[in-house]
């Protein structure tokens, strides 16, 4: 059995993690403080902000110990991006910490509530908004005590419809394309605010309405659009050239099930139809107020921000707009993009929690969840960071993604890329759930181009794409290598798209490879573990597929396409079965899922178990 793929690496344990906290620290802050105080324990901070520019002064006189600021319980409203730079940067020898007081439950919000219900209409509630008609404030998430509510839509029973493209429609960025629809539509109000949602392969499209003709179920996209035309085949996969599912979703209209929401942009009014047992006159709403990114560690080229540290804190309630163009589904929350000098290139949607040019820092034992776009994105700069022990969840994207994305036809990458980029990324005991509401390319971890990197001991679960994406090389300089993804458990993955997996891998992998070892996965929607070898032009090769478990997967459970071949990689000691062969043996399974998801030590902060 391969061991060596995890040697090197300084393992940060649950007790470590959980005692970062000196006793005694630098500044307090508290929901009662005030920012005139001195960010003493008896007079504390008010904010986050003002005990980060109290730290920048220690920086500045040049550190001698760990700064530590303690953060009480309870909640704190960001209404801007929270941004650590350069002068937040702790040294080699001396940590930068922001954590939880032990115990007490610490979030940053990037939300409001919303009070004032009225009985409405039969079961309908409202609740007027003058900052939403004043033009001030328009959200797409809206959260009842704790939970997601849903957009109005036409998916009740799950009910798609099918997009029936016509013709005449051209493939450029400033045309209007008609399409139809083979069920019934009518001229919604405010129909300039009702969305279309389509599938196609591995991730779905989100695009605006301009007009809708009843008489022959047509509607109209005005542009501007952002297709990827003039790109080969497989990318320009969100243009509408063929039939595919579909659902419309926000008007009014479609407000008729429980746990269903509609803003009215023009009078202010917030609809909303109660889930059995919600009572709206003390129900907790919040809906967010901050778009896109609510904590942001941004260093720069050649100054990387280093050993700052998140400890226990929750980051909730995070919008992301619709852009005027939508939302061209290309593969795992990508959207494309091309830069003035006409460069065609890919990036992530925007995450809650964002990294870039960043060393040694760590978000642990904390959460990220109620937010529209991805949870955690790693991004260009990247190294030797650790995001471990939190809970990701209720994201309109994807979970974590790390690393680079690029052009393999162009070989024009996405930003320039140094030697140490993602290298030694740690990603492990972290439950990842419901991700993909409302962009499908939703994946739990989606790791591309990494290097020595690690990706242990998560549950993932509850996926609208695949569970994990490992991404090797595709082109002929090497960056991926040195790679675990070792214990993970995951399941119901795969749950609104298809051609993904459990486990997805595409693109050779350099030096000792990639070890792929001891992950469960289960009731997936298409395969278990997935081989893409990336049109036939780039084989799945050094991989080392060990002591895994895969069943109660709708398609095959090791899936090679593509001129992958199994042949180019180490198997040995997995358990892939067929459906008809059921589940593995009691004691087999148990045996399994001992040694995978997450770790004891971190499972009481995952509801007091690690597999469910």
């Amino acid at each position: 059995m391969r061991t060596r793929l995890s040697l090197g690496f300084a393992v940060l344990s649950a007790l470590s993690a959980l005692q970062l906290v000196a006793a005694g620290a630098d500044f307090y802050v508290a929901p009662n403080g005030k920012d005139t105080n001195p960010g003493m324990a008896a007079a504390p901070f008010a904010t986050v902000v003002k005990a980060r520019d109290a730290v920048r002064q220690k920086i500045a006189a040049g550190l001698d110990h760990d700064i530590v600021v303690q953060i009480g319980g309870g909640t704190y409203p960001q209404t801007e991006t929270l941004v650590f730079g350069p002068e937040d940067s702790g040294t080699e020898k001396h940590s930068i910490t922001y954590a939880a007081a032990p115990g007490e439950s610490a979030v940053l919000s990037g939300g409001r509530a919303i009070a004032g219900w009225r009985k409405g209409t039969g079961q309908i509630w409202t609740a007027e908004l003058p900052d939403v008609k004043a033009g001030k404030w328009y959200f797409r998430q809206l959260f009842v005590n704790g939970r997601r509510a849903v957009r109005a839509n036409t998916l009740n029973g799950n009910q798609w419809w099918n997009i029936q493209p016509q013709p005449g429609n051209v493939d450029a960025n400033n045309a209007t394309l008609t399409l139809g629809v083979d069920h019934p539509i009518q001229a919604w109000n405010n129909v300039a605010d009702v969305e279309v949602i389509w599938t196609y392969n591995n991730d779905s499209t989100r695009k605006r309405l301009g007009a809708v003709n009843a008489s022959n179920n047509t509607f109209t996209l005005p542009p501007p659009h952002n297709w990827a035309h003039g790109m080969p085949g497989e990318y320009n996969v969100a243009f509408p050239a063929t039939a595919t599912r579909c659902y419309f979703e926000n008007a009014q209209e479609f407000l008729d099930q429980p746990g269903e929401w509609y803003l009215d942009r023009a009078t202010g009014q917030l609809s909303y139809y109660p889930r059995p047992g919600e009572d709206m006159a003390t129900a907790g709403v919040v809906a967010p107020v901050l778009q896109d990114t609510l904590l942001s560690v941004q260093g720069k080229a050649g100054q990387r921000v280093q050993n700052l540290i998140f400890q226990g804190i929750t980051v909730a309630h995070v919008d992301r707009a619709l852009p005027a163009a939508g939302q061209a589904g290309m593969f795992g929350c990508l959207e494309y993009y091309e830069e003035a000098g006409g460069a065609k290139k890919f990036r992530w949607l925007p995450a809650a929690v964002s990294f870039t040019n960043a060393q040694g820092c760590k978000f642990v034992d904390g959460a990220v969840e109620h937010v529209g776009g991805m949870g955690v994105n790693l991004l260009n700069g990247c190294t030797k960071l650790t995001i471990e022990g939190n809970a990701i969840r209720d994201l309109g994207g994807g979970g974590i993604a790390a690393g680079h994305i690029r052009n393999r036809d162009t070989h024009q990458w996405a930003d320039p890329m140094g030697p140490n980029d993602a290298d030694g990324l740690r990603i492990a005991n972290n439950e990842i759930s419901d991700c993909g509401s409302d962009y499908f390319g939703g994946i739990g971890v989606f790791a591309a181009l990494m290097q020595n990197s690690v990706i242990a001991h998560n549950l993932i679960h509850d996926t609208a794409y695949s569970g994990i994406v490992l991404s090797g090389n595709e082109d002929p300089g090497s960056h991926a290598g040195n790679n675990t993804v070792e214990y993970n458990h995951i399941y119901n993955v795969m749950q609104k798209v298809w051609d993904g997996a459990g486990i997805y891998v595409s693109a050779p992998q350099d030096r000792s490879g990639a070890l792929i070892r001891g992950n469960v996965i289960h009731d997936s929607g298409c395969a278990g573990v997935y081989f893409d070898g990336v049109g036939g032009k780039i084989p799945c090769i050094n991989y080392h597929v060990e002591d895994n478990t895969a069943y109660k997967c709708h398609e095959a459970h090791v899936l090679l396409v593509f001129g992958s071949k199994a042949t180019d990689s180490t198997w040995s000691n997995n358990r892939f079965m067929d459906v008809k062969d059921g589940v593995p043996p009691a004691d087999v399974l148990a045996a399994a899922l001992a040694k995978a998801g997450i770790d004891p030590a971190y499972a009481r902060a995952h509801g007091g178990g690690k597999n469910k």
